[in-house]
């Protein structure tokens, strides 16, 4: 059977070391494909206008974290613990994301 991780929940992953990463890709590619595209998070919280904060426990993060959304990537399914931390993300939250990946990638978007 193949792992379908969901779109809008955070895992823990192996990147530089374990850390939760919030899977961005639509389910239906995370459905078919062995990779999933995510975002890292990390507990430095410096200001960016990609960056988009969590609360502690917001999708399951135990502690305040950033989502960094200009270090978008690509982790094989086998890089990524298959439970996830918690609920999904808000919708209000995920758009927030969204905008930042836009700002990101160099499409202008107001911030706020």
């Amino acid at each position: 059977m193949t792992l379908t991780l969901l779109r809008g929940h955070l895992y823990w992953a192996s990147l530089d070391k374990r850390r939760p990463v919030l899977v961005l890709s639509p389910n239906y590619r995370n459905e078919w494909a062995s990779d999933v595209i995510v975002i890292p998070c990390t507990t430095t919280l410096k200001p960016a206008p990609t960056h988009i904060e969590l609360r502690a426990r917001e999708g399951g993060v135990p502690s305040r974290s950033v989502v960094k959304c200009e270090q978008i990537l690509t982790l094989h399914k086998s890089d990524i613990e298959d439970t996830s931390l918690g609920a999904p993300l808000s919708r209000t939250r995920m758009a927030e994301i969204e905008r930042g990946v836009m700002r990101a990638i160099g499409i202008p978007i107001p911030l706020g």
